[in-house]
């Protein structure tokens, strides 16, 4: 390439840089705003009522967040209340806080101080379902705290469940379940009464002095009344080798069925487990095999018989991009070659098999929420791929995957979203701002 060739190119390139450079300033400029006023977005005015979408925005809220938190934020089922978590430094940073507030009460959060370290969630899956739950009578959310620790870290000590009430900001610590396996050292909320798909002696490397875990073990447990209902032992998956144990644990989900049984299901490597508390796990080969599925995000419908899987990916791999080395030393990640691909599908649990699934154009990986599927099983949300900056939501049918409705985040990203008691609304959750959306009478 000779200078004439050289120079526009060049031009082109650093004016990019300086642009980007620009809007990154900006951004933080907006960030620290955020975080000394709050969001400005939730002053939007609620929709009129539109009879050909399911839901119609009614409410929007502003609270200021911590710069650093790692949340999964969680709105109450009665669309109230809200809860997030401070992660601290790092993701396995000891000490975390919890933090609830009502939603009309601005930046009155009630905080607590967790010590969880890298139990705050229960698989390895990037910001996957955390270990905290509103009650299912939004009075309060489950969670847990280790219990003890010592000047020089953690005691060998596990997590014991804890209940927060939001009326009065009470923390009822309840006796941990215990198993011959070793310590409780995770949790995940199956409804909000206090039942949890645990598992006892799998995480050695998190404790201080570091344990050997002979024997991990999942379980299904009573966390009000410190009971164990059922177990599992870690060698029902050929995949989980003595050599790697919780690592390769890639994901999981829980529900409460009808009749108050518990069922789970585990998804580790090229296997899925199905598991209901007082039976034999079903073993199902993964249609996600590839290491590159590893941190799929899921979501399991409340009767326990299907499973929504999301997904975003650059199936058809990445484009080139040539930058001058002044850029390349500011890693970004590539964009996407143009290729509609698989970003959500449904699976049937007695058999394994696709229901339907959404296809979309991967643009960019992004971060994207996990899905949430309603209580009644008619709907569900899915995070969109991004286009440009916008990140949008949709609602999809659950009967066929179609789009019914899409949503646009209040917030500059997009952390979290779900449904409200029995699918009566929708709630959407971004860098402090939450809006809330009702179920229309008049919609089809």
């Amino acid at each position: 390439m000779d200078l004439n060739e050289f120079l526009p190119t060049y031009l082109t390139t650093r004016t990019q840089y300086r642009t980007m450079r620009r809007q990154f300033l900006v951004s933080i400029a907006l960030c620290a705003t955020a975080w000394s006023l709050g969001w400005v977005q939730a002053a939007r005015a609620a929709e009129a009522v539109n009879s050909s979408v399911p839901y119609y925005r009614t409410k929007g809220f502003s609270q200021r967040v911590a710069l650093d938190f790692r949340e999964v934020a969680i709105v109450s089922p009665n669309g109230n209340a809200v809860v997030y978590l401070e992660g601290g430094t790092h993701f396995a940073a000891e000490r975390k806080v919890l933090h609830i507030a009502r939603l009309d009460a601005g930046n009155d959060w009630r905080s607590h101080p967790l010590a969880m370290g890298a139990l705050w969630q229960f698989s390895d899956a990037d910001r996957s379902v955390p270990a905290y739950r509103w009650a299912s009578n939004s009075a309060g959310v489950w969670t847990a705290t280790r219990e003890n620790i010592g000047p020089d870290g953690i005691n060998r000590s596990g997590l014991q469940p804890a209940f927060i009430a939001l009326e009065d900001n009470r923390i009822q610590l309840f006796e941990p379940p215990r198993h011959a396996a070793g310590p409780l050292d995770g949790l995940l909320w199956a409804g909000g009464d206090g039942l949890a798909l645990a598992r006892f002696g799998a995480r050695g490397a998190s404790y201080q002095p570091q344990r050997h875990d002979k024997n991990p073990t999942f379980a299904i447990v009573d966390a009000r009344r410190g009971t164990v209902l059922d177990t599992l032992p870690f060698d029902v998956f050929r995949a989980i080798s003595k050599e790697h144990y919780i690592a390769n644990l890639d994901n999981a989900a829980a529900t409460r069925l009808q009749n108050g049984k518990v069922r789970a299901v585990l998804l580790a490597l090229n296997q899925w487990a199905v598991w209901t508390q007082g039976e034999r796990p079903r073993i199902l080969l993964s249609p996600y095999s590839d290491p590159k599925e590893r941190h799929n995000k899921i979501a399991i419908s409340r009767d326990g018989s299907r499973l929504l899987v999301a997904r975003q990916h650059c199936d058809g791999g990445y484009e080139d991009v040539s930058e001058p080395d002044a850029l390349r030393r500011r890693p970004t990640t590539p964009p996407c070659k143009p290729v509609e691909s698989v970003i959500a599908a449904l699976h049937d649990l007695e058999t394994g098999r696709q229901l339907w699934d959404v296809r979309a154009t991967v643009h960019r990986k992004t971060q994207y929420p996990n899905p949430a599927i309603s209580d009644d099983g008619r709907y569900a949300l899915i995070g969109l791929p991004y286009k440009g900056s916008d990140s949008q939501i949709a609602l999809i049918s659950m009967n066929d995957g179609k789009t019914v409705q899409t949503f646009r985040p209040p917030g500059y990203a997009l952390n979290s979203m779900g449904f409200l008691g029995g699918g009566r609304g929708v709630w959407i959750h971004g860098d402090g701002a939450t809006d809330l959306y009702e179920h229309s009478a008049q919609a089809q």
